[in-house]
């Protein structure tokens, strides 16, 4: 799970911001959040509201790219290419790197990553493990390059072989400890990704793919091909489509042929949607079904293997995606332990302000630009004043929190 992503020098944001996902003992029960094995509250659920272009996908590509450095960046980058890392246009100088901590927690351990990049070269890297009898952090892999372009390393004696490490990274400044030393198949660093978890996002680098999740599911039938083979989720998928009310009474998954092409054809299978017409029922292949209603199946399949598998959905503009009306309904899925068993996160933008009342104000965050153009981000339990139990809708319209647009009259 992730419990805190800490940047700063990257995209709109210069200073250091934090997005805190979790909370104080203290705080009430709730369904959204889970009771971590450290005695805090982790947010099952995070939602980022604010104006046009005030730097909220912003804030959710900080995640995404350091989840793909982490995990990524030894084989999606060559040894001499450069980083696809975005600093903040008008910071002081080229040179200042970017910084980026993450804190995230899985069945039995609590790591704490840190870097400090530019695009060509990692500055400084560290991995923490947390000790719960010491109650603190203890490093267990730090790199720093040094003045002459050497590395230095250090390697906990306890936790793998440095040698090893050292020959990965002696060419590559460009990718993480953790990504050159998944390279060996040692389950030290594949422990490692297991707390991380997986991490489905519709934002990369230019901001909101045209495709949902393309690093899931590719086309239509990556879709059903998953549907036909983890028949135990159908069911699922049948509720969600009801309440999507597109029109759809029922679905089932069937084999095709694809033309390939080299002239031949592969199986494959493609999910065929029931319909309630005027003359009765009629079926039609998801591949000639609307635009949105494709969209849905390729979200909802994400969704399912999100809440299945585990991990954290990152998601751009909810409500491009969704009918508002359909988003407490994805909430739920997160929020209720059947269908959230391996305690999956939901971290998405949303124009849609009324769903501000469906979430705590810990759940809450705000983005908006000073008049320097830089993004500020702020949760809202950081107001002073703010009771849990207020109309979080009704006050944000009325502008108590900030963070809302300002439109001016144009005229003609």
């Amino acid at each position: 799970m992730i419990r805190q992503l800490t940047f700063s020098n990257f995209c709109s944001f210069l200073e250091e911001t934090v997005v805190d996902f979790t909370r104080s003992t203290k705080a009430p029960v709730s369904d959204s959040f889970i009771r971590s094995r450290h005695g805090d509250g982790v947010s099952l659920l995070t939602g980022v509201f604010g104006p046009n272009a005030a730097g909220k996908t912003n804030l959710l590509k900080a995640l995404a790219f350091v989840n793909f450095f982490i995990r990524d960046s030894y084989l999606s980058l060559k040894p001499k290419q450069e980083i696809p890392l975005d600093r903040y246009e008008c910071a002081q100088s080229d040179d200042e790197p970017a910084s980026f901590e993450l804190e995230f927690s899985g069945k039995h351990d609590r790591f704490l990553y840190s870097v400090t990049l530019t695009p060509s070269l990692v500055h400084e890297e560290t991995l923490k493990l947390f000790n719960p009898k010491t109650g603190k952090f203890r490093a267990i892999l730090s790199r720093k390059a040094n003045k002459s372009g050497g590395l230095q390393l250090t390697v906990a004696a306890d936790f793998t072989d440095r040698t090893i490490l050292r020959h990965l990274l002696a060419d590559r400044p460009n990718c993480s400890i953790i990504a050159a030393g998944l390279q060996t198949g040692r389950k030290e660093f594949t422990n490692v990704i297991a707390a991380l978890g997986m991490v489905a996002t519709n934002v990369n680098r230019t901001g909101k793919k045209e495709q949902p999740f393309e690093s899931l599911t590719s086309d239509i039938f990556t879709c059903s091909e998953f549907f036909h083979r983890n028949p135990q989720h159908q069911d699922a998928l049948r509720e969600l489509l009801s309440s999507a009310d597109v029109g759809i009474s029922d679905f089932e998954i069937q084999p095709v042929h694809l033309l390939q092409k080299e002239g031949n054809t592969r199986e494959s299978f493609l999910a065929f949607f029931k319909h309630q017409g005027c003359k009765g029922e009629f079926v039609l292949p998801a591949d000639r079904e609307s635009s949105g209603t494709k969209r849905l199946f390729m979200l909802f399949e994400t969704f399912i293997r999100i809440l299945t598998e585990g991990g954290i959905a990152v998601v751009d503009e909810m409500e491009s995606d969704l009918h508002p009306h359909l988003i407490p309904t994805i909430f739920s899925l997160f929020t209720n332990p059947e269908t959230n068993p391996k305690q999956a996160q939901l971290f998405f933008t949303c124009h849609h302000v009324e769903m501000l009342n469906h979430l705590d104000k810990e759940q809450i965050v705000l983005v908006e630009k000073t008049e320097d153009s830089v993004s500020e981000a702020y949760r809202l339990d950081e107001l002073k004043g703010v009771r849990r139990e207020e109309n979080f809708f009704a006050n944000y319209n009325s502008g108590r929190y900030g963070a809302v647009p300002k439109p001016e009259l144009l005229a003609f």
